[in-house]
């Protein structure tokens, strides 16, 4: 791999890790609201809301970690075609 293809693939997995830090912290401050912040809010409505809440933060964690795992093949990628391994 050229070095212009190198700088874009570990510009890209530092694009990736961004990503995945924004989208992780999406749903955390509409969650902490409204378990927190809402504590004395009750019912049906108020348990649904939370329960979604929870599953859109748990949908978020999973996206982000898998956008870390993407950069981490990039950065993978990166350090072999650096350093290719000898085939004996």
């Amino acid at each position: 791999m050229a070095d212009p293809e190198l700088a874009e693939l570990s510009k890209r997995a530092t694009q990736l890790r961004s990503l995945a830090d924004h989208i992780d912290g999406l749903a955390d401050s509409p969650h902490k609201y409204a378990t927190i912040t809402m504590k004395k809010w009750a019912g049906p409505h108020a348990d649904s809301t939370r329960g979604e809440l929870k599953n859109w933060q748990t949908k978020c964690h999973t996206v982000a970690e898998a956008l870390r795992e993407e950069a981490r093949d990039c950065d993978k990628s990166v350090k072999e075609a650096k350093n290719p391994k000898s085939k004996a």
